[in-house]
């Protein structure tokens, strides 16, 4: 959100006025909440059973929202702290697309229909969407880290980076001191060797840091998926799992289908008549979908 002051205070027991994001039913919350609680950025992402909250920079310095489901409403529910309008206006458009509030469904599910043996499992599981992440970049990066290691450790070296080369500010809700995401500038000036992972994903960071420094990638502009994929397949170390992951995730790519990933290829394997292909460009709810086979049958 630009450059802001990085000292300043509010009144934690200010109450927003909240706004209300609307989607179209059906909606799981549950599932999409969850795998924000499993894969949370350490101090600047706080998600439990009912809500999900996030630091930001604001206009104003530290700020933070949170956001809970309104099932009656339709609708999740957005609180900003220390923040202006035109703050709301940016963190509501984020939101929107994290929690893909503006899944079209009717297109989706007319593409599951091309593949009957995906459908039932697509009908199975009602109202499953793709969780975003905040930032494209902190995409790519914590899942560079998580490569080949537990979700609980990659979450232990993403810490790592931060308190490396993150810049270190007082949380806007609790008063501690916590570290921001480093900036790609900020790892490029920065020794890595703190943190617990492989030479070969230092240089992999180090490389997407310097696309980013260069232009070549912008994850808060529209992008060309293919280019993207090619992009990221250029840097060392990143394999055709990380670039269709972090497409999905981090750069809102509907078609992207991680089909190397060992819950999706368990699935494909229980159900070998289904071919992933008919329901393009929507493989991502493929994906989704699959994924929630898995997790349901273990």
């Amino acid at each position: 959100m630009g450059s802001v002051a990085m000292n300043s205070r509010i009144h934690v027991d200010a109450r927003p006025t909240p706004v209300y994001l609307p989607y179209v039913p059906p909606y799981d919350w549950e599932t999409l909440l969850a795998t924000f609680r499993t894969h949370q950025i350490p101090d600047l992402e706080a998600v439990n059973e009912v809500e999900y909250e996030r630091v930001i920079q604001t206009s104003a310095g530290m700020g933070w929202f949170r956001v809970t489901h309104h099932a009656d409403r339709n609708s999740l529910r957005l609180q900003l702290w220390n923040a202006s309008e035109q703050d709301l206006g940016i963190v509501s458009v984020s939101v929107r697309r994290m929690f893909d509030l503006d899944a079209d469904l009717g297109a989706i599910g007319l593409a599951m229909k091309a593949e009957p043996s995906l459908f039932k499992l697509w009908k199975r599981y009602p109202g499953l969407r793709i969780p975003r992440s905040w930032s494209g970049f902190e995409s790519m990066l914590t899942t560079v880290l998580g490569q080949l290691v537990s979700v609980s450790f990659g979450r232990t070296l993403a810490s790592e980076l931060m308190q490396a080369a993150g810049t270190k500010v007082t949380h806007p809700k609790t008063g501690a001191a916590i570290r921001l995401f480093p900036t790609a500038k900020q790892l490029l000036k920065t020794d890595l060797s703190t943190v617990r992972t492989s030479e070969s994903r230092r240089v992999a960071i180090r490389s997407l840091a310097t696309l980013v420094v260069d232009g070549v990638l912008k994850w808060d502009q529209p992008v060309k998926h293919d280019e993207l994929r090619k992009t990221l397949l250029s840097v060392p170390g990143i394999g055709p799992w990380t670039a269709e992951y972090v497409t999905m995730h981090g750069f809102h790519d509907d078609d992207a289908f991680p089909a190397t990933d060992y819950g999706l290829k368990q699935e494909l394997k229980r159900h070998p008549g289904i071919n992933v292909s008919k329901v393009q460009p929507w493989r991502a709810y493929a994906a989704a979908t699959l994924w929630k086979s898995f997790a349901h049958s273990r």
